[in-house]
């Protein structure tokens, strides 16, 4: 409930201050209905009101409150004293109860964008911490950092990198409850448009997902779309074999219907590399002319981006010439899907290509997981046991599959971190502690599951798959990510793919984690651990999409 709605119900009971709405423990103040700390600041308001109008000092309405009948004075004074009170709140509050990262530019060790930690002790003083490990204390006017008191201190509205790190923190927590405010009245309008269709499935997009019912008729239709069709890929050799044959073939493209109809949405960053500069701007002037780009210029990493549209930014991690094209949030419809075959078609037409240094992130929305932990417990359960196969199915290459018949290598673990050896919670500990083991409080973790807590957006971050320019591929690696965070919200723990094929995650040795193969496993181990995976998915589209992943990387 919001914090605004339960202060209302809080204030109607009669075990409330009238002033403050906190909770009365004493009898006496119960019975006058409030508390001592506010009956003091009431009475020395009316005891002030009483001496200006006696020394003929009234300001204005003065004498009309000192006109009033003692009760209604009472109230009106109790009325003005909630309204400084509430005031005085609102000047301590800090912009964000979270510490928030920003990208700003170190020149010192000339580094682009270097992730820094913004946490706020007030309203206008925060504490600023870089990944070099100081932290410094920063207002708008000042910071206590040595560059600061040093050099910039002598030139007024001069800023050390600390205070812009503070302004863009404001910038973008401003930024997020726009977006959070457009977002809800996105959602009543569906709502709206919805009840006219009653017909009309419920989706993600259409329902508050924070509630758990609404939550769960959307996983129903995932559930009905979705169903298992009854075949143990584990244990059934023939249509192993059969499901291998039809993944060898290339895979087909789809406009409508690819992730299972709950309407949840997703995104998708392409990094990739030019030659030229001339090259890169021509692909990013095509774009902006098609109306797919914000704007045809580079832009700083996490820069503002125009809401709909795709940007390209910089990244620290790319070679001079590289980009990082993010997409807006996407719909599984075909639109979407023309956009991605769009953006790949004019990159490698103007000469992008990807190499080993390139990641290709999947966002997808949290909506079948939300807040529920025993969610996000059975998601770390499918990430730590088939650990190993989301690293293969992350490094496969279509291209080079399709010309010499050979598997893609991963990348490697620099910008997609494994998970921990043991992962200490189970479904009784806070969602947030399992979201907090699953990524270790690193961004760059396999599953990056930071922006539920600290950005403010509703999605979990799948960095394992390779960067590719190749349509068909993205295609694939959204739907397995898509069908990996659906099955985490819509397995009880009475199915039988929990039950077979997700043990605890204290049974370490029935995990295959990255890097496990070669020293305790062969290559017999990794398709059984494999062929599980696809029971653990379950059904035939989405084990088809994992399956032509697997066989190319």
């Amino acid at each position: 409930m919001p914090r605004r709605a339960r202060a209302t119900l809080t204030a109607m009971s009669s075990n409330a201050c009238r002033v403050c709405h906190r909770p009365l423990r004493n009898e006496l103040s119960r019975l006058m209905g409030v508390g001592p700390v506010c009956a003091k600041r009431v009475r020395r308001q009316l005891e002030e009101i009483l001496e200006r109008v006696m020394r003929g000092e009234a300001e204005p309405g003065d004498r009309v409150a000192y006109a009033m009948s003692p009760q209604e004075r009472q109230l009106a004074v109790e009325a003005g004293v909630r309204r400084a009170y509430l005031e005085q709140l609102r000047q301590r509050r800090r912009p964000s109860r979270e510490p928030v990262v920003v990208g700003v530019d170190s020149a010192t060790r000339r580094i682009v964008n270097e992730p820094t930690t913004v946490e706020w002790i007030d309203r206008d003083h925060a504490w600023v911490e870089s990944e070099g490990g100081r932290r410094w204390e920063t207002s708008e006017n000042g910071c206590t950092c040595p560059d600061f008191i040093y050099r910039r201190s002598r030139n007024p509205g001069d800023a050390c990198r600390h205070m812009v790190a503070l302004r863009l923190a404001r910038t973008q927590i401003r930024e997020q409850r726009r977006l959070a405010r457009e977002e809800r009245r996105n959602r009543t309008s569906a709502l709206q448009s919805a009840a006219v269709h009653t017909r009309n499935h419920p989706t993600f997009t259409q329902i508050d997902w924070t509630v758990d019912a609404e939550r769960e008729r959307v996983l129903d239709v995932w559930r009905e779309n979705r169903a298992w069709d009854g075949v143990y890929i584990s244990r059934d050799d023939a249509a192993w074999e059969a499901l291998k044959a039809q993944a060898a073939q290339e895979w087909e493209y789809k406009y409508e219907n690819v992730l299972g109809g709950t309407g949840n949405t997703f995104g998708v960053e392409v990094e990739m590399i030019f030659d030229t500069r001339d090259a890169r701007q021509d692909a990013l002037r095509e774009l902006y002319n098609d109306g797919i780009l914000g704007s045809p210029e580079l832009r700083r990493y996490h820069s503002r981006r125009e809401r709909g549209l795709w940007a390209a930014e910089q990244d620290a991690s790319l070679s001079f010439y590289g980009v990082e094209f993010v997409s807006p949030v996407l719909m599984d419809n075909r639109d979407s899907w023309q956009q991605i075959e769009h953006v790949t078609e004019v990159l490698r037409r103007h000469g992008g290509y990807v190499n080993p240094g390139c990641g290709g992130h999947v966002h997808i929305g949290i909506g079948p997981l939300d807040h529920r932990s025993r969610t996000w417990h059975r998601l770390a359960q499918i990430a730590a046991t088939y650990e190993h196969q989301l690293y293969r199915i992350g490094g496969a290459d279509a291209e080079t599959y399709r010309s010499t018949g050979e598997a893609g290598t991963h990348r490697g673990t620099i910008y997609a971190v494994p998970l921990r050896d043991q992962l200490d919670v189970n479904s009784h500990t806070s969602s947030r502690r399992i979201r907090r083991a699953i990524d270790n409080y690193d961004h760059h973790s396999v599953l990056n599951a930071r922006n539920v807590d600290f950005s403010g957006r509703p999605t979990i971050e799948m960095r394992y798959p390779n960067g590719t320019l190749d349509h068909r591929q993205i295609q694939a690696q959204i739907q397995v990510a898509n069908a990996i965070v659906h099955q985490a919200g819509a397995l009880g723990s009475a199915s039988s793919q929990v039950r077979l094929f997700l043990p605890k995650l204290s049974e370490r040795e029935k995990q295959m984690r990255y890097g496990d193969t070669w020293t305790r496993r062969d290559a017999v181990d990794e398709t059984k651990n494999f062929r599980e995976f696809l029971d653990v998915l379950a059904n035939p589209h989405d084990r088809l999409a994992a399956t032509w992943l697997w066989l190319r990387g």
